[in-house]
């Protein structure tokens, strides 16, 4: 899915000529901490809440601001992998949308991403969650696979990061099944480490799970 398919209608925008405390009560308002500021189109910078908080006057212009501003976007035909980097790398609330003539488009939202990321790993649907813990020159995408299959069970997702602590591979499986016993003494047959297995966790305690991990592998 690309970013512009993920435009959000709700962000609003704001004005060089908008007060600072007109931007902390629309932050306020719609649940972010940061707000894009916008001329005839032209994407001008991301203004953030805790700049204007440590301001004197609240009621100062918002065209008073630095000269290199924070101005962080993505093109609108960029994959939305690039957006989550943007969005760990820069501890964003929002991300705005620019075209190839550099207009603003409009901006995703931190729920919009973690909405796309849940249809992409499977989160929504039934089943069980294993990690894995592998050498990485051990790991082998195909064999797992076969593995999941001589068990007639479907992977759904499958994500890696690296343990900075170990120098392993974690290897996180999301299945269709809930019952993982049969599949789990296969893994430990073909002298793989099971991390850890939940088959009947909290959807919204999967979805940070999923999120998180893959979060970390993309910022690698």
């Amino acid at each position: 899915m690309l970013a512009q398919e993920l435009i959000s209608t709700i962000v609003p925008v704001l004005n060089p000529m908008d007060t600072g405390a007109k931007a902390l009560r629309l932050m306020n308002e719609y649940h972010l901490t940061q707000l894009p500021m916008v001329v005839d189109n032209k994407y001008l910078q991301l203004v953030e809440e805790e700049d204007i908080i440590d301001w004197e006057d609240p009621d100062q212009l918002l065209d008073t601001t630095e000269a290199n501003p924070f101005k962080p976007a993505i093109p609108e035909g960029t994959h939305f992998y690039e957006a989550l980097k943007l969005f760990y790398d820069h501890k964003l609330s929002v991300l705005p949308v620019i075209s190839k003539e550099q207009e603003y488009l409009g901006s995703i939202t931190k729920d919009n991403l973690l909405a796309i990321l849940a249809q992409y790993n499977g989160v929504k649907e039934p089943g069980g969650l294993l990690v894995l813990e592998v050498d990485p020159r051990n790991y082998s995408l195909s064999e797992i696979a076969r593995i999941a299959e001589s068990n007639e069970v479907t992977l759904l997702s499958v994500n890696t990061i690296t343990n900075s602590n170990t120098g392993k591979l974690e290897v996180l499986l999301k299945t269709n099944r809930q019952e993982l016993q049969g599949i789990l003494a296969t893994f430990e047959r073909f002298n793989y480490t099971i991390k850890y297995m939940f088959s009947e966790e909290l959807e919204e305690d999967l979805l940070k799970k999923n999120y998180d991990l893959l979060m970390n592998y993309i910022s690698m």
